[in-house]
């Protein structure tokens, strides 16, 4: 859903913060592998390497200082504001939540090395915490040459209303890196260069043992934390089922064929069958036609987990989250105050699968509020009153509409009392009226 601010700094260029970090850095015994372990990830994935890869070292001082001056470079004031407002509407993050400083305070923790996209360098960090500078150094070359045959800036290039796909792509690009080390590991030990389930296994532990060591992973919002993790543990997984599928030409398919949502990274068997994600149109209001849009984007398979996880409670959230095609959201900024209203929808697989959510979605909105009053609750229509003002959720079908934050309380009782033929047809409508219109002009 939300991850504007991971996607900017993660993929973006180093400039000239480090130069005085480089130093030492011909001098530097882990560095002198690098002919040798790029020599043997060649012969793994059968990607010659083009040109040597530039690297040096850098404090967790200096990577905390450019991480900040990345969101500066990259990301306006009015972006970020979105991205968090959206995080709190959905109820991801509480009210006071500083997006900003989390993703600096978690990427500066967990951060042991990086790949620079732009200026196609690598990094250690001199103060890291691992054990093992080699085998990092490894997932990071698996980067530059994956980099330089199929350009992982454009790859890995933001677009806001497809948050899903981007998440997606994230997940091939940290997968087959992680994959990638994993066999040079087994590769150096004179064995055959294919991870075993048990490695695999080491790699997707994220539970809370396996974070002990990080307390500001550990102490994370559950879906910032899992927004970091899902990249490495369900990335790895799915590039290990197209491996196992097409071999070595695995490395060059997930790149040049890549996998269009988070349902199909943690279902691969979606992604050999080339299943695309459905994009169910939002509820519509009166007050919304004149409002601004203060930001968009996609819900998939891994923010509905995230959603039902965070809660209804795990079970729920396995047993459910499978069967939804897609969602969207869109959040308007509605009269003099600028109010934010939340619009959002989902598809599933079945009228059953979206009953089972549609009659979950209660725990959700008493979890996410302080105050939720429900004055309306029946077998296709939740309404009544909230934090963010007042509320109109619909069950139509396979599909769940919720709209959110409505200030108008003669328009609430219309939206609540409409028949659901004249609901559906109205939001159908209006959605197909906007495709190939200019999208409506937003705050960022």
């Amino acid at each position: 859903m939300i991850r504007r601010a991971l996607y900017a700094l993660i993929a973006g260029g180093m400039s000239l913060l480090l130069l005085s970090a480089q130093s030492d850095a011909a001098t530097d015994p882990v560095f002198g592998q690098i002919d040798s372990i790029v020599q043997s990830l060649s012969e793994i994935t059968g990607l010659a390497e083009k040109h040597p890869v530039p690297y040096g070292r850098m404090t967790k001082r200096q990577l905390r200082h450019f991480l900040n001056k990345r969101i500066k470079k990259t990301l306006k004031p009015e972006e970020i504001y979105a991205d968090e407002l959206a995080l709190k509407m959905f109820g991801f993050v509480p009210q006071d939540f500083d997006l900003r400083k989390s993703t600096v305070d978690l990427l500066t923790e967990q951060a042991a090395a990086f790949y620079d996209y732009d200026e196609k360098k690598l990094f250690l960090l001199n103060d890291s915490s691992i054990g093992n500078e080699t085998v990092t150094l490894a997932h990071e070359l698996a980067h530059a040459l994956a980099d330089q045959h199929f350009r992982l800036a454009n790859f890995m290039e933001d677009t806001p209303s497809n948050d899903d796909e981007n998440l997606a792509h994230s997940a091939v690009v940290e997968g087959e890196a992680s994959w990638l080390m994993m066999a040079y590991m087994l590769k150096q030990a004179g064995q055959e260069p294919v991870p075993t389930p048990e490695a695999l296994r080491a790699v997707v532990d994220s539970s809370p043992a396996s974070m002990a060591e990080f307390p500001v992973l550990k102490e994370a919002p559950l879906y910032l934390r899992q927004s970091l993790l899902f990249p490495y543990t369900e990335g790895t997984k799915f590039f290990d089922a197209v491996y196992k599928r097409l071999g070595r030409q695995a490395f060059m398919v997930v790149f040049t064929n890549a996998p269009t949502d988070s349902a199909q990274i943690m279902h691969p068997e979606r992604y050999f069958a080339h299943e695309q994600p459905a994009h169910p149109a939002l509820p519509q209001a009166d007050s919304l036609k004149e409002a601004e849009e203060i930001t968009e984007g996609s819900v998939g398979e891994f923010d509905h987990s995230m959603l039902l996880r965070q809660f209804a409670g795990e079970g729920e959230a396995s047993a459910l989250s499978p069967h939804v095609r897609g969602g969207q959201f869109r959040i308007m900024a509605t009269g003099k105050g600028r109010k934010p209203v939340l619009q959002y929808s989902s598809e599933w697989d079945s009228p059953e699968k979206a009953a089972a959510f549609f009659a979950l979605y209660p725990k959700i909105l008493n979890g996410k509020w302080k105050r939720c009053d429900i004055s309306l609750a029946k077998s296709s229509v939740l309404a009544g009153t909230g934090d963010n003002g007042m509320f109109v959720v619909r069950l139509s079908g396979n599909t769940v509409r919720s709209l959110e934050g409505l200030s108008d309380a003669e328009e609430w009782r219309r939206l609540k009392a409409a028949p659901e033929e004249n609901v559906a047809s109205r939001d159908i409508a209006a959605a197909n009226s906007i495709v190939g219109q200019p999208a409506v002009s937003k705050l960022h």
